[in-house]
């Protein structure tokens, strides 16, 4: 079922050759200016590369690497975690900001989806913090609707479903 692949891109699990690409991601504050654990230094980034790759071992689905197929070069993650004290799915995207603005978000995006929603009996939902105007916008590109504002993790977050 994997890769998927689209137009411009390949989204694959995440390797552990991918780290530098990720690390570029997740230090910078500016993409991680709304996610709950922020900026992460080179261990905390090692964590998360960690924690991804095993969530995609146990549950056959995680956040996955997003590829340039003309390059072969990684410039984020896209795809699906189990959102944490739920049975729900929560599709979420990060890219390096030299690639915003081109519609890579959304293609990553929509390409998880519709797997989602065609290998997974979960309820798919996305949150996404109320300032995130980026973000929400890209949700609602896709098929996602606000459905209202939830506390989870710690904070309030605008929470997205699909009709399945």
């Amino acid at each position: 079922m994997l890769p998927l692949v689209t137009p411009r891109l390949t989204i694959q699990p995440l390797r552990h050759a991918d780290f530098q690409a990720l690390h570029a991601v997740y230090s910078d504050p500016d993409v991680v200016r709304y996610v709950p654990d922020g900026v992460r230094d080179e261990a905390g980034t090692r964590r998360r590369l960690e924690e991804l790759m095993a969530h995609h071992e146990q549950y056959g689905v995680s956040k996955w690497a997003v590829i340039l197929t003309s390059s072969g070069q990684v410039i984020g993650d896209c795809g699906l975690q189990f959102l944490p004290g739920t049975p729900n799915l929560e599709l979420g995207f990060h890219l390096a900001r030299v690639y915003w603005g081109q519609g890579y978000a959304t293609e990553a995006a929509v390409a998880c989806l519709q797997w989602a929603l065609v290998h997974r009996p979960e309820k798919i939902v996305a949150v996404v913090d109320p300032a995130h105007l980026v973000s929400q916008r890209i949700l609602s590109e896709i098929g996602m609707r606000p459905i209202g504002l939830e506390q989870l993790l710690n904070r309030t977050w605008l929470v997205y479903e699909v009709d399945q």
